[in-house]
C-alpha cells in the first residue's frame, strides 16, 4: 500500500495489479450500476492457478479457488491514510515481505512501493502472490521474527 493511496497515474503503475499480459482475466461487479466504475473484481477461476497460485500445491490452489471471494475494488483503490495524520502513521513500524515470483503485484511494483514509502525492514520470499500456500513455513518464520523484534 502507498501511504496516500492510489491518486496519480504513477501510483497506479506502482501499486495496482496489471494483469493485461494474461488477457481478459477479471470478472468485474458493478454494484453501483453499469454506468459506474466496478466495485469488486475477482480473477476468473480458469486463470487463478497460473496467476495467483502458480507455486502453491495443487490441492491448496484448488481449495483457494473454491473459497476466494471478489476483492473490494473500490476500497482497495481508494484506501489511504489521511495526510494530516502523517506523524501517527510514521510512528508505526512497518516491514515489507516481498513475494519474488508474484504475478499480481510484480517485484518491480513492490520495489517501487518500498522506495516510495520505505519500511523499517524488507524481507523476500521466493513465493507466488500467496505465500501462505506456497511458502507457509518460511512466511510463519518471518512473521515470528518480525513479531519478536517489535
Amino acid at each position: 500500500m502507498l501511504k496516500h493511496g492510489l491518486q496519480t497515474d504513477q501510483d497506479l503503475k506502482d501499486g495496482a495489479p496489471d494483469l493485461s499480459g494474461f488477457g481478459d482475466v477479471n470478472d468485474l461487479t458493478f454494484g453501483l450500476g453499469p454506468d459506474k466504475p466496478p466495485t469488486s473484481a475477482i480473477i476468473k477461476k480458469e486463470f487463478q492457478r497460473n496467476i495467483i497460485y502458480h507455486m502453491s500445491p495443487l490441492e491448496d490452489s484448488t481449495l483457494a479457488a473454491m473459497l476466494v471471494k471478489p476483492g473490494p475494488f473500490t476500497a482497495l483503490l481508494t484506501a489511504k491514510f489521511p495526510k494530516e495524520d502523517d506523524e501517527g502513521v510514521e510512528s508505526v513500524r512497518r516491514v515489507f515481505i516481498k513475494t519474488a515470483q508474484d504475478r499480481v503485484v510484480k517485484p518491480e511494483q513492490q520495489d517501487a512501493m518500498i522506495a516510495r514509502w520505505a519500511p523499517v525492514e524488507v524481507f523476500t520470499l521466493d513465493s507466488d502472490h500467496s505465500p501462505f500456500f506456497s511458502a507457509p513455513f518460511l512466511l510463519c518464520g518471518l512473521l515470528v521474527k518480525v513479531a519478536a523484534s517489535l
